[in-house]
């Protein structure tokens, strides 16, 4: 449906210029990741492609669980687009997959969590094997 949508010229993904059309979804298992350039546009025919979605599957997304975020975008801007997704605003580095993921360069503070699960997994690991 995503990829009909931008052939159709519906939005456009991000990156156009060195992918046609852009990218405009990533998926994993039950994860997806929907990105647009900024323009209200393009949000409304992506809100109106996810209530479709929900029309011919029969699935409910819910967007209270749902998170938006944004490389650039000014507040207003995120204010419209919360109003119209109804969803919360989170800030990179945001987690994929879990690991951290981030448009510009990570701390070592991002990757902290690294070491707790380890250090909580390696325990287990250690009482374990003696």
């Amino acid at each position: 449906m995503v990829l009909k949508a931008q052939e159709n010229g519906l939005f456009t993904g991000l990156a156009a210029d060195l992918v046609e059309n852009g990218v405009a979804i990533l998926q994993y298992a039950d994860d997806t990741i929907l990105c647009f350039e900024d323009n209200v546009s393009n949000a409304l025919n992506i809100k109106l492609l996810l209530y479709l979605f929900e029309i011919k599957s029969g699935l409910k997304i819910n967007f209270l669980k749902s998170e938006i975020f944004s490389v650039g975008a000014d507040d207003d801007t995120m204010r419209n687009y919360v109003d119209m997704f109804n969803c919360e605003i989170v800030a990179f580095p945001i987690k994929y997959l879990g690991m951290p993921v981030s448009y510009g360069g990570l701390k070592c503070s991002d990757w902290l969590f690294v070491d707790d699960k380890f250090i909580s997994h390696g325990e287990s690991w250690i009482s374990e094997s003696i």
